[in-house]
């Protein structure tokens, strides 16, 4: 009888080796529930259902000798395609040779190799050359991110921090510098691509993120059918966007979940745009997990919410409680069921019912 498909939840395996240091913290445990929950009791995606595979959050090294111990084979590309894709200068190369980067953007972001983060003062006055390079309307406010990083981790925006922080972007692959922006909606898409090269688009989502930048949660709407989209103006680009980066890692041999994440901003004359391309996730997203249980869900949300072409729910995914709580049972929200204390999933007819505070369970 062969072998059922096992998870690995090295999540943020691209910091380093010591991962499971975070695994204590409440939401990196809950987000790890939630991703063994994929899996049982049965595969809730297809292209999960992959018999004796291993299946990791990140395909790293360690994946690899994981899954040789197990006897199972690891799904997905090996760990030095990998890193290639998941490296946040890939799609920065990308997003410059399609032409995806907004023009007010173009001569605004730069990548640094480690070599060139190994003195402080020459880094220092290369970045005082490149703020003055930069519009005026941009104010000089920047972050120097790492290029293999996860949830915002690892950003320096402060001039005084930047000495200290080297080393440590050194560590994770080198940095990538670029404009600090008033975001107005961050965004996200969850893709799977196949070993053929065929594109599956699991679902467009918005992004809810504190003002670093670290992951909270995520929201969007599904019909009837299942199908996920962020109800953003920028949908069609975001997918658009998503299709050209995804492409462009399966030449680069990568296959596998993946995630695109995007933003709109505040541009000089105030009016809104959309970065459509800031980084690929080449592992499972937060995302995944999120509509995962809601698919496993759906069945229930569309009976109850008596989903139709017309009526699609809104819903809301977090990892942890918000700080002015979870939205209201008395405005007809509704809870899914999680395997994972902390964790909250909830569905309403109506996205303006999200925005509130512990609510009655769905069966």
């Amino acid at each position: 009888m062969a072998a059922q498909p096992q998870s690995f939840a090295n999540i943020a395996a691209e910091e380093g080796d010591d991962w499971r240091e975070r695994g204590g913290h409440p939401a990196v445990r809950a987000l790890a529930e939630l991703f063994e929950g994929l899996f049982v009791p049965e595969p809730v995606f297809d292209w999960l259902s992959d018999e004796g595979a291993l299946f990791a959050w990140l395909n790293t090294e360690e994946a690899e000798r994981e899954a040789a111990a197990r006897g199972l084979r690891l799904a997905g590309a090996p760990a030095q395609v990998v890193r290639r894709v998941h490296d946040k200068a890939f799609a920065l190369e990308v997003a410059r040779r399609e032409r995806l980067l907004p023009a007010v953007l173009r001569d605004c972001i730069r990548v640094f190799e480690p070599s060139e983060l190994e003195d402080p003062d020459a880094l220092l006055d290369t970045l005082e050359r490149e703020l003055a390079a930069w519009p005026a309307w941009l104010g000089g406010r920047f972050t120097l991110k790492p290029r293999l990083g996860s949830s915002g981790r690892g950003r320096v925006s402060q001039r005084d921090a930047v000495a200290g922080a080297l080393p440590r972007l050194r560590a994770r692959g080198g940095a990538i510098l670029e404009p600090w922006l008033e975001r107005t909606q961050d965004l996200s898409v969850q893709l799977y691509l196949a070993p053929d090269g065929s594109l599956l688009l699991v679902g467009t989502t918005e992004l809810l993120v504190s003002s670093t930048g670290v992951y909270r949660g995520q929201r969007g709407r599904v019909d009837s059918r299942g199908r996920v989209e962020s109800d953003s103006p920028h949908d069609a680009a975001l997918r658009e966007a998503a299709v050209a980066v995804a492409n462009a890692a399966a030449r680069e041999g990568y296959h596998g979940p993946c995630g695109l994440d995007a933003f709109a901003f505040r541009g000089e004359d105030g009016r809104e745009e959309l970065r459509a391309v800031v980084e690929l996730n080449a592992r499972f997203t937060s995302g995944h997990v999120a509509l995962g249980h809601l698919r496993r869900a759906h069945r229930t949300v569309r009976q109850h919410l008596q989903l139709g072409p017309q009526h699609p729910a809104a819903f809301l995914f977090a990892l942890s409680e918000p700080r002015g709580g979870w939205p209201d049972a008395a405005r007809a929200v509704h809870r899914l069921p999680l395997p994972a204390d902390g964790a909250g999933l909830f569905v309403a007819s109506e996205a303006g019912d999200l925005d509130a505070a512990p609510v009655a369970a769905l069966p």
